[in-house]
């Protein structure tokens, strides 16, 4: 069933956002060095990876920039957004801080934040390496009228401490680290579950990007982690639209492996 990308005030939020971040990026860019923006970047998530430093090279250029921030991260907020309904969010119970951590232009992190539904928005602490995505990341807080807070560096040195109130989220952020930095992610994730904090990754469909899935999903499914495949066929926005003809993509589907809950809580 073909279903829309969005509804309600979410969408009408999401479509002013997209519409103004669009205005920041074309012009000075114009549509076809944003699409070549977007095929540079398939091309490095898809056959490139081997050659490391992922999320260094995804923003060394303005038309690799100005795709992240528009057509990736509406893809992005689309997709946790269906990720998050299938998932449902009383899986992480109330969430006081969202920890968006690898958090590029904070699209994920909005998503979820409104996506929960709770009465006031969690508060966002975004963390990433890139001062450009921070930046980035705080208009679309601000255009979604969400308090969120910047912070730059390495995972998971820069990540706050997390427990009980907090979600930490992984929004197509741990297949871009080495192995070594992925392992060190996992120990600090698998601590604050033990916390009490909740946790939402999201990677991408393929199995041969993320090599390291099945394991992750065994370890955490003993902290009340569950993996799921999630796939939706939507109507897409009229710029992702353009712009997957335009680069030979096809979004019509969006979907991703999550690794979504938290630990279940002892009754006192």
């Amino acid at each position: 069933m073909l279903l829309p990308y969005l509804t309600g005030e979410t969408r009408e939020a999401f479509d002013r956002w997209l519409a103004a971040t669009l205005a920041r990026h074309i012009p000075p860019l114009n549509f076809t060095e944003v699409r070549k923006g977007v095929q540079a970047l398939s091309t490095l998530y898809v056959h490139d990876r081997q050659a490391g430093r992922i999320a260094a090279r995804s923003v060394d250029g303005m038309g690799k920039r100005a795709a992240l921030a528009t057509y990736y991260a509406a893809l992005h907020f689309i997709t946790l957004h269906h990720a998050l309904e299938m998932i449902g969010p009383e899986s992480f119970g109330p969430v006081q801080r969202i920890l968006d951590l690898g958090c590029g232009t904070g699209a994920a992190g909005a998503a979820l934040a409104l996506g929960l539904g709770q009465p006031a928005p969690p508060s966002i602490v975004g963390v990433d390496r890139s001062g450009w995505a921070l930046e980035e990341a705080r208009e679309t807080w601000s255009a979604f009228g969400l308090d969120g807070r910047a912070v730059r560096g390495e995972l998971p040195l820069a990540a706050p401490r997390a427990g009980a109130g907090d979600l930490m989220l992984f929004g197509w952020s741990l297949g871009e680290l080495p192995n070594d930095e992925r392992g060190a992610n996992f120990r600090s994730i698998a601590a604050a579950l033990r916390r009490g904090a909740g946790l939402f990754v999201l990677e991408p469909l393929s199995g041969r990007i993320t090599p390291w899935w099945s394991e992750w999903s065994e370890l955490l499914a003993e902290e009340g982690v569950r993996s799921e495949l999630v796939r939706v066929v939507i109507q897409r926005p009229l710029f992702v639209a353009d712009m997957d003809k335009a680069s030979g993509l096809d979004h019509q589907i969006v979907g991703a492996r999550v690794l979504a809950g938290r630990r279940p809580q002892r009754a006192s």
